[in-house]
C-alpha cells in the first residue's frame, strides 16, 4: 500500500502516440526539463570558443546538440560534442571565421555612425542601414547554416544558398529568433557588467536552442522532407501517425484508452506455507 497512491488500482496505460503539445508549451517544458544541461552545454562552448578560431566547429557542435534535444533523442554532452566538433570542424571553419569577421563590421559601424549622429547627410545614414540589413541578413542565415552543417550531407556553397532562401521563407520563425537576438544585444548593451558575469551559465545555448526549434522545421520541410518523398519514403526525424501504421497488426496498444481496473482486495486469510 503506497503513501500516496493508490497500488491496488491499475491504470488506463501510456499512449503509444500522445497528443503533440504546441510549440510555445514544448519549448518551456523542454527547456525546463533540460536547464542544467544548457548550462552545461553554454559552458563546454565558451571552452572551445577561447581561440577565436575555433567560433565555427564550436557552434556546429553545440548546435548538433541543441538538434538532438529538439528531436528528443538521448546523448552523451561532452562526448557528441566532441564528436561534432571533430567531424565538421573544416567546413564549420570557413563559416565560423566569416561570422567573427561581419561581427567586427557591425561593431565598428555601430560605433562610427554613432560617433557621428549628428550628421545629416542622407547618403550617410543610407550606406549605415544598408550596412546594418547585410548584417541582419547574415545573421538570419546563421539560423540555418549550422543546423545544416550538422544534420546533412552537403556541400558549403549549397548550403549558404539553402540558407539565404530560407532567410525570406520563414518569415515567422526568422523574426521571433531575430527580436531575441536583438533583445539579448540591447540587454548586453545596457547591462554589460552583469550580462558579461551571465555569459558562463546561460545566453548562448539557450538563443542555440531557440534558433533551432524555431528554424529546424522549415529545413525539415523544405529540404529534408521533400528528399524522402522523391524517394517514396518518410522523413525518420518526424513522429510516427497512427494512420500510417500496418492495418494487418494482430495485437493494437491501446495504452491510455483502457478503463482501470480495480482490483479487490482479498480480506480473507490464507494458509501460510513453510
Amino acid at each position: 500500500m503506497g503513501l500516496f497512491y493508490n497500488n491496488n488500482v491499475a491504470g488506463s496505460g501510456v499512449a503509444k502516440h500522445g497528443k503533440q503539445k504546441k510549440p510555445f508549451f514544448r519549448f518551456w517544458e523542454i527547456f525546463l526539463n533540460k536547464f542544467w544541461v544548457f548550462i552545461e552545454i553554454n559552458f563546454i562552448y565558451l571552452l572551445f570558443c577561447i581561440p577565436v578560431v575555433t567560433f565555427g566547429p564550436a557552434t556546429a557542435a553545440m548546435t548538433t546538440l541543441m538538434r538532438n534535444i529538439y528531436l528528443e533523442r538521448p546523448q552523451f554532452i561532452f562526448h557528441d560534442f566532441w564528436k561534432a566538433f571533430k567531424k565538421n570542424f573544416w567546413q564549420s571553419l570557413g563559416v565560423g571565421v566569416f561570422d567573427v569577421w561581419c561581427i567586427c563590421i557591425a561593431v565598428f559601424s555601430f560605433i562610427f555612425f554613432s560617433a557621428n549622429i549628428d550628421n545629416n547627410d542622407q547618403p550617410f545614414w543610407l550606406f549605415y542601414a544598408l550596412v546594418m540589413a547585410v548584417e541582419i541578413v547574415v545573421l538570419m542565415m546563421n539560423f540555418y547554416i549550422f543546423p545544416q552543417i550538422a544534420a546533412l550531407n552537403l556541400k558549403l556553397p549549397q548550403i549558404l544558398k539553402n540558407s539565404l532562401i530560407l532567410a525570406f521563407v520563414n518569415i515567422k520563425g526568422n523574426l521571433i529568433t531575430l527580436a531575441f537576438f536583438l533583445v539579448y544585444l540591447a540587454l548586453l548593451g545596457f547591462f554589460t557588467i552583469p550580462m558579461l558575469i551571465m555569459l558562463p551559465i546561460l545566453p548562448f545555448a539557450w538563443l542555440s536552442f531557440l534558433s533551432v526549434f524555431n528554424c529546424y522545421p522549415a529545413i525539415q520541410k523544405y529540404i529534408i522532407n521533400p528528399f524522402y518523398e522523391q524517394q517514396g519514403l518518410k522523413n525518420p526525424e518526424l513522429p510516427e501517425d497512427d494512420d500510417e501504421e500496418d492495418e494487418d497488426v494482430i495485437f493494437e496498444d491501446r495504452g491510455g484508452e483502457e478503463a482501470p481496473m480495480v482490483i479487490k482486495k482479498n480480506d480473507k486469510g490464507g494458509k501460510v506455507i513453510k
